[in-house]
């Protein structure tokens, strides 16, 4: 245990710490001075972190010219790593006032001068132990803040942040409709077939590395990814916040993922994308694995928008389109049968016009069409 003595007179220091090693404490450092002592502090506090403190006890003289003991325990005490750190006032004067300063100041105790050898080792005694179950306080504290901050990361990698506050807040059931939101689905063509040729391992990587760029892609635009499901992958825009440009948010993230594909898969590998705008159903259901989904017609329409599409296109609903058209480029597809629809018109998103362009791609643009001209 570390204990700090600081007194101005060097005799009435080397007494203190000789007396304290006679009793078993060897780890002493010394200050004759409340400047000194600050130092002391300061560098045993960037040893120990920022928040924390070495210095087990503070032994501290009251009479000392320039800052007296009561004021640096005061200023000791007002400071966030060393307020913890017990400090017992050494003093000659036995008047209540004083004592009274030194209690009102933070002192946890204090010693006649000159110490007992008997009492002396009591105080500090109680003075360390009140010490180590401090810190053993704060380590628990500080071990269920990371529990609870894991749990917090843990919650939010699962469900939305609004849903998942809306659940700590004591909602029981989650169920919230929406009258406009865009769906988005992308599948991995061919993936069946890969998945019997590669080990697991390579399997399992590959998919990560390629839904976690989606998720960046995602984040980007301000979607909300809903799951995967095998080569498969489900975000939404305008929901659990509505937004206005969700429509827009989804196309913008489709022609990233097309081109950001090509570069995260060696294979010959190719995407189906399906977007449709519509009223959906989001909520949480399960008890022990909590998840967040959609439902409805808009859900199942956007589902099919991929699974009839072509490979490396993302092909969408008139209903989208209608929300994109002066925006973005469209190839028009016509009517296709759609399973449990009928016949829907559809359209492939072939780009951004120009004027909608990222700054990066439209000063590419310009300087191209500056050469040519």
């Amino acid at each position: 245990m570390k204990i700090l003595i600081v007194d101005d007179q060097r005799t009435q220091s080397i007494g203190l710490s000789q007396m304290l090693r006679h009793l078993g404490y060897l780890d002493l450092l010394t200050a004759a001075s409340a400047e000194e002592a600050y130092d002391q502090l300061r560098l045993n506090s960037l040893e120990a972190g920022p928040v924390a403190c070495s210095i087990d006890m503070i032994l501290m003289d009251v009479n000392m010219p320039g800052v007296n003991g009561i004021e640096a325990c005061a200023h000791i005490k007002s400071n966030l790593a060393w307020r913890d750190i017990p400090i017992i006032m050494v003093t000659t004067s036995a008047e209540v006032k004083d004592l009274s300063d030194a209690f009102n100041a933070g002192a946890m105790d204090y010693i006649q001068k000159p110490p007992i050898n008997d009492e002396l080792n009591v105080r500090v005694r109680s003075a360390l132990r009140l010490k180590h179950e401090t810190d053993e306080r704060k380590k628990r504290e500080h071990d269920l803040e990371i529990e609870r901050e894991r749990s917090e990361k843990l919650l939010l990698n699962i469900l939305p942040a609004p849903i998942a506050n809306r659940l700590k807040e004591g909602e029981k059931v989650i169920a919230d409709q929406f009258d406009e939101a865009t769906v988005l689905f992308v599948d991995i063509a061919n993936f069946t077939p890969l998945a019997s040729t590669i080990s697991p391992v390579e399997l399992v990587n590959m998919l990560n590395g390629i839904f976690s760029r989606f998720d960046s892609i995602m984040e980007k635009h301000g979607l909300e990814k809903i799951k995967t499901m095998g080569d498969a992958y489900m975000a939404v825009g305008g929901l659990p916040i509505p937004t206005r440009d969700h429509a827009e948010a989804v196309a913008n993230a489709a022609l990233d993922i097309l081109e950001e594909f090509p570069k995260l898969t060696d294979h010959c590998l190719q995407l189906r994308i399906g977007i449709h705008t519509g009223p959906v159903v989001a909520g949480v259901i399960g008890k022990n694995k909590f998840n967040y989904d959609l439902w409805g017609d808009t859900v199942n329409i956007a589902s099919r928008m991929q699974s009839h599409g072509q490979p490396d296109a993302i092909q969408m609903t008139a209903q989208t389109y209608a929300y994109l058209k002066d925006n973005f480029e469209f190839q028009p597809i016509g009517e296709i049968e759609i399973r449990g629809k009928g016949a829907m018109q559809v359209y492939i998103l072939t780009g951004r016009k120009s004027a909608h362009l990222p700054d990066n791609e439209r000063i590419a643009m310009n300087n191209l069409q500056s050469i040519t001209q």
